[in-house]
């Protein structure tokens, strides 16, 4: 099973750190520590966002996040779900339903729409009707079905060795990703109506550089 690249678990973690005012590390070096991979992995890993200027790398600034949106968009365009997808269900549970067993399930983690849900603090976006969980796929299994046109879709997908530093919900930046890589009108309201990060005007920059 191939699962997320290390590439992405790299732009994953600046990610993470932008959406919580963290934008910038010391070093390569100190980036390549806190996850645990060598530094020529995560230079290789840094070289297409600092092509178009999304991140920064100097000796005497270390290394900046100059626009999170950007670095967004590349991971979501690169993202492949569907490779990493385990296993699907119907189940007779509302998605809600499913994304709160999940949540007390320390086997998993609620992605997609309920992680959205979760970073927001409520939906005001759209109904939905397809639950997307890290994890073990016997998750599923211990729900009741549903016929095959009714219920809920339960998407089980694999997990990475980086994603359970991250909490009990997938970071906004990979719920965002999979929901751009989800099909369905649902998942395209989703990502029509967030707003991330706005465009880092030349002002922004400036006060990162």
């Amino acid at each position: 099973m191939v699962v997320l690249s290390i590439t992405q678990a790299v732009w994953r973690h600046l990610l993470v750190g932008a959406r919580e005012d963290q934008r910038r590390w010391p070093s390569i070096t100190a980036l390549a520590q806190e996850l645990d991979l060598g530094v020529s992995t995560v230079h290789k890993a840094l070289a297409q966002p600092v092509e178009i200027e999304a991140v920064r790398v100097s000796r005497l600034a270390g290394l900046v996040v100059l626009d999170p949106y950007r670095l967004l968009l590349m991971f979501a365009a690169t993202r492949r779900l569907q490779r990493d997808i385990v296993s699907r269900h119907r189940v007779a549970l509302s998605a809600r339903s499913v994304e709160a067993l999940a949540g007390e399930d320390p086997r998993m983690i609620v992605g997609g729409f309920g992680a959205v849900v979760a970073h927001l603090s409520g939906n005001p976006i759209a109904s939905y009707t397809t639950a997307l969980v890290y994890g073990e796929p016997a998750f599923a299994t211990e729900l009741p079905a549903s016929p095959e046109a009714d219920g809920t879709e339960l998407v089980v997908v694999a997990s990475d060795r980086w994603l359970e530093r991250y909490g009990r919900v997938t970071p906004f930046a990979q719920a965002y990703a999979d929901l751009f890589c989800l099909p369905g009108w649902q998942a395209a309201r989703f990502i029509e109506e967030l707003d991330p990060w706005p465009i880092a005007t030349n002002h922004e920059r400036e006060l990162v550089a």
